[in-house]
């Protein structure tokens, strides 16, 4: 199944929604996840979208009604994780042009759902540890990205 926006204003009316917490929950999806990840680092450094992006999701959370325990809501790992998939990715197919670029990532092996399968094993990311704090991956060096 092919994953893209048709055009940047798709892109823009989600980050819109997500960041003033209307999003609807249904539309928060593995897919918008990525595409608000991708848009914060094609807009900013990495330390400023991930201060934008761990903010954003806990507080769009809590107006969604939930809460961040040590076994629901914010995970630290795995949006770091993602972070640093993305990140790599737009250093290694720089492009001027978001729409496109956001496609291609989309469309790629690095956004695939269980891709962080392939670093973390599921016991490992289903600790309260990793949910709290960055947590190393333990099936392989996320260089390799």
């Amino acid at each position: 199944m092919e994953r893209a926006y048709n055009n940047v204003v798709q892109i823009e009316n989600l980050i819109e929604q997500f960041s003033t917490h209307v999003l609807p929950e249904d539309k928060w999806t593995h897919q918008a996840h990525l595409t608000v990840a991708f848009w914060y680092l094609f807009n900013f450094t990495i330390d400023e979208a991930t201060c934008y992006l761990r903010s954003g999701i806990i507080t769009y959370n809590r107006a969604r009604g939930k809460r961040s325990t040590p076994t629901e809501g914010y995970h630290e790992t795995i949006t770091l994780f993602w972070i640093k998939v993305i990140d790599n990715y737009l250093k290694t197919f720089p492009s001027k042009l978001l729409l496109e670029s956001c496609n291609a990532f989309l469309n790629s092996k690095f956004s695939e759902r269980n891709y962080i399968l392939s670093f973390y094993s599921k016991d490992i990311l289903a600790t309260s540890n990793a949910r709290a704090f960055w947590i190393e991956p333990n099936l392989q060096n996320l260089e390799v990205v």
